[in-house]
C-alpha cells in the first residue's frame, strides 16, 4: 500500500477509485441490540431452569447498600402476585442476609447471591436496582428501575389496589 498525501486524496482518479468501497453503517437497531444484547439469550439460564421456556420471566438486581433497591423491597411482595411471568431477585447481600430478607417478606420468588461487580459485569448492568425482562430465554428488556411505578409501567402491568 503506497502513502497518499492530503492532496492526493482528492484527486479525481484517486476518488473514482475509492467509490467501489461502501463501508458498512449499521443500523439503529443493530446498535441497540448489540449494545445491550437484546433478543440474545440471557447469559446464565443455569440460575433457574424454567427461563428457557418461560414466557415472560423478570429478573431484578439489588444492593443491600442501595437505598433505591431497600425502598424496593416491602414493595416486591405484592409486585409478585401482579406479576405472571418467573420472578428472580439477585441480591449482592451474603447468603445469609438474603435468607433473612426473604423470609422476612415472606417471598415466594428466589433471592439469589451473587456479588454485585459480578451481575454488573456479567449482565452489563449500570446501576441498581435494574431489571431484565426475559421471553423464552431471550433477552428483551433491560433497564434500571427508577421507583416500584416504573417497573410496574415496563411490564404493562396494572398496580391493582395498590
Amino acid at each position: 500500500m503506497s502513502k497518499l498525501s492530503f492532496r492526493d486524496l482528492f484527486k479525481s482518479d484517486t476518488l473514482e477509485r475509492d467509490h467501489s468501497f461502501v463501508p458498512y453503517i449499521p443500523s439503529e437497531d443493530e446498535i441497540t441490540s448489540e449494545a445491550h444484547g437484546l433478543g440474545m439469550p440471557f447469559p446464565d439460564l443455569t440460575l433457574d431452569e424454567r427461563l428457557v421456556s418461560a414466557p415472560s420471566a423478570a429478573i431484578l438486581f439489588i444492593s443491600l447498600t442501595c437505598s433505591s433497591c431497600i425502598d424496593l423491597l416491602p414493595k416486591l411482595l405484592t409486585f409478585s402476585n401482579t406479576y405472571t411471568g418467573i420472578l428472580l431477585l439477585i441480591s449482592s447481600a451474603s447468603l445469609e442476609d438474603n435468607n433473612e430478607l426473604a423470609h422476612y417478606y415472606d417471598y415466594p420468588f428466589p433471592v439469589i447471591t451473587m456479588a454485585e461487580n459480578s451481575y454488573k459485569s456479567q449482565f452489563k448492568l449500570d446501576a441498581t436496582p435494574s431489571a431484565i425482562i426475559l421471553e423464552h430465554g431471550l433477552m428483551k428488556q433491560r433497564f434500571t428501575i427508577e421507583d416500584i411505578n416504573h417497573l410496574y409501567r415496563e411490564l404493562g402491568l396494572d398496580r391493582g389496589g395498590e
